[in-house]
């Protein structure tokens, strides 16, 4: 088997408005459509490098939405826990988005050690996001 790029994240989330207007509206994903046989509350969203989150409403769901509280230790900050990651072109565009829709900072920016700057943020449910710069990618 040979593994190709991560298709898609699903999470669980309480309000489907909340979280179109977060990975619409705020991280700019274009929402898509999904096939016709799935009849149950949910959504699709896409980045323009084709990745996706699908979101499943929690009345469908079979687990609750978001993730338990994060409960930081000395030697591991709240980073240190599930998370997903985006690739952003500009830490000064997503500071200056985040601030437009007042979305708090959680950790970062901060350097990762290798030349890359880590933010995180959490989504409407509490999932956390991590937006990443990688210079050289850019």
């Amino acid at each position: 088997m040979k593994l190709g790029r991560l298709h898609h994240v699903t999470i669980v989330v309480n309000d489907l408005e909340a979280s179109r207007h977060f990975y619409v509206d705020i991280l700019g994903m274009e929402q898509v459509h999904r096939p016709m046989t799935f009849d149950f509350k949910g959504q699709w969203f896409r980045t323009s490098g084709g990745y996706e989150i699908h979101t499943i409403h929690t009345s469908e769901a079979t687990a609750a939405a978001g993730d338990a509280k994060n409960t930081p230790r000395l030697e591991r900050d709240i980073t240190f826990a599930r998370h997903f990651c985006f690739s952003i072109d500009s830490v000064e565009d997503m500071l200056s988005t985040l601030e437009k829709y007042q979305i708090p900072l959680i950790a970062g920016p901060r350097a990762r050690g290798d030349g890359a700057t880590q933010s995180y943020i959490y989504d409407p449910d509490g999932h956390m996001v991590e937006l990443v710069y990688e210079p050289w990618a850019n």
